[in-house]
């Protein structure tokens, strides 16, 4: 038995139960065990692929719809570029380059950078690309100035509660153990006090995942883009909550396993509720745009003409580069499980 299963059997025999959160909060951001306390868990090498760590063309295509709004941005003489969840940086680094060269004016408005980042792992890497970065654990960090934020594949790896509605009450989803001490979830019997995320009018047995880090996070960033401006894209897997089921799912070496394989060296983690975050948002007085499929986003600011000219001037990468548009943008891969949100202040942005 490993380490950390151990130690979770502990606590529940201990407890009776852990929450959905509490658990996987564990099995993920342990000091010791955790599983973003390990080493290669981004690329070929890892667990899982990001669009970043696909092509440099993500990143520079993303710049492309701020290029295109710069008029508005271009005003704010104070602006930071935030990031939630950077890993290694290389989305950072591919919009920078690509916002110098082609608006040097707004690059020099840049006067911060500041990435939330709680793997350690990360920080030589970051601290590698960028000179001067202010690499924080609490958003409230962030400064009163016109932010550009990017939060790519960073909220399905939050840790959520789950709830069950039940004979006209939410229960919570807990995780015990059975006679043969293997993990399960059960309900919990007493019910849950609600607030206004939970959905009104649900079907019986409907399942409703919940973070109230991101409730938070969301709730302190919206309230400086609406007071200070600025432009919030959230790029990821998006829930279906026609979908009556639980978004949790586990990674291992690129393939899908059960949550409870190998605590502390899978990748666990659900599809954000796209609904929520644009319910919250609005509460905060933000506009929202979207959210779009991200081929539909990729394809309206130019990643088809980018891969055209990179082919023009590499011809013997053709193959490479197609491939790679085609797990960006192509509906057995990227293109419609990934879904792209805009969180904007109140100026007349235009995206799509």
């Amino acid at each position: 038995m490993q380490n950390l299963e151990k130690l979770l059997k502990k606590s529940i025999k201990s407890f009776g139960f852990l929450s959905v959160k509490d658990f996987f909060n564990i099995v993920l951001h342990h000091e010791s065990f955790g599983y973003y306390r390990k080493n290669n868990i981004l690329g070929k090498k890892g667990d899982f692929t990001t669009s970043p760590e696909i092509s440099q063309v993500f990143g520079e295509v993303l710049c492309n719809s701020i290029l295109l709004n710069s008029k508005l941005i271009e005003g704010y003489r104070n602006v930071s570029y935030i990031e939630l969840g950077p890993g290694k940086g290389s989305l950072a680094e591919d919009i920078l380059r690509t916002l110098k060269k082609l608006n040097h004016t707004l690059f020099l408005n840049i006067k911060n950078i500041y990435f939330l980042e709680k793997s350690e792992i990360f920080y030589s890497h970051l601290k590698k690309l960028f000179s001067s970065v202010n690499i924080i654990d609490d958003i409230e960090k962030i400064p009163n100035s016109y932010n550009i934020i990017f939060a790519n594949e960073f909220f399905d790896a939050l840790p959520v509660s789950q709830y069950v509605f039940t004979k006209q009450r939410w229960r919570e989803v807990l995780i015990t153990l059975n006679k043969k001490e293997e993990f399960i979830f059960s309900l919990s019997r007493k019910p849950t006090k609600i607030n206004y995320c939970f959905p009104n009018n649900p079907s019986e047995n409907y399942i409703f995942e919940y973070s109230e880090y991101m409730i938070n996070l969301l709730e302190s960033i919206c309230q400086k883009v609406s007071q200070y401006g600025g432009i919030f894209f959230i790029i990821d897997y998006a829930r279906n909550n026609k979908k009556n089921e639980s978004s949790l799912s586990a990674i291992k070496n690129h393939k899908k396993v059960d949550v409870f394989h190998e605590l502390g060296n899978c990748d666990v983690s659900h599809s954000p509720d796209f609904d929520l975050i644009k319910k919250i948002c609005k509460n905060n007085n933000c506009r929202i745009f979207g959210p779009f499929s991200q081929s539909l986003f990729l394809q309206n600011y130019g990643i088809n003409e980018r891969i055209e000219f990179l082919i023009d001037k590499n011809p013997k990468l053709k193959n490479q580069l197609l491939l790679q548009k085609n797990r960006l943008i192509g509906e057995k891969y990227m293109g419609n499980i990934f879904k792209v949100l805009i969180i904007t202040d109140n100026n007349n942005y235009k995206f799509l």
